[in-house]
């Protein structure tokens, strides 16, 4: 928890707009930060549980997989510009018992909770040096993406043949994002040398890379 703090008070100063924007405004809100703190911590929860560390990096897969989802509507709002009575019929279909304007906010802060959460296990997982799961998280995070954009397309268009062929392209897509979980949770990631204090404390220290002197 004492590195994902550090990792999101370092996202404020970062050369991304969006990154530093959000992670400040988490940080500079006391009650917001609380909320990202409690989130978070019980995100973690499962991966604090294990000691051996390749198991700590498969949970930390299945956290990163829960924030994908929770970041996926706003994101695709952002994506396409989705404005107007589209945009209400959407917040309609996925928040039905929410007044719009409640909605709109409620999505806005879990968008900003999710996505300072992942500023946080992404530099987790660049400490224990897994690359293995970036490439997978990221393709999740594409394949859930196209996945997502079919549902909020077949949940307004009318049945004509292309919402057929898009109904067809939706079971693939599923049966993508399945074998890719699957992957997540099934390969097992390099055993490098160092538990995660060790690596979290050299890279703190930037005095040298962590993996390379402990490499060798």
């Amino acid at each position: 928890m004492t590195a994902s703090e550090y990792a999101l008070h370092d996202a404020c100063e970062s050369s991304l707009p969006a990154e530093s924007r959000i992670a400040s405004t988490i940080c500079g809100d006391n009650k917001k930060y609380r909320e990202w703190e409690l989130r978070h911590a019980n995100l973690l929860l499962p991966v604090a549980e294990h000691k051996a560390k390749k198991y700590q990096i498969l949970e930390l897969r299945n956290a990163n997989v829960h924030l994908v989802h929770r970041r996926a509507f706003f994101r695709y709002l952002q994506m396409h510009n989705v404005r107007g009575a589209s945009r209400e019929q959407l917040f309609r279909l996925f928040h039905q018992t929410l007044d719009f304007h409640e909605a709109v906010l409620a999505e806005h802060r879990q968008y900003m909770l999710a996505f300072s959460s992942g500023i946080s296990t992404d530099h987790i997982i660049d400490i224990m040096d897994d690359d293995r799961s970036n490439i997978l998280i990221d393709r999740y995070e594409q394949l859930f993406g196209r996945f997502f954009e079919m549902k909020c397309y077949l949940a307004s268009a009318p049945e004509t043949a292309t919402s057929k062929l898009v109904r067809s392209s939706l079971r693939d897509a599923q049966g993508q994002l399945l074998r890719i979980r699957r992957r997540m949770e099934t390969e097992v990631p390099r055993d490098n040398v160092g538990n995660f204090d060790t690596l979290e404390m050299l890279h703190r220290t930037g005095r040298f890379e962590a993996k390379n002197y402990l490499n060798v």
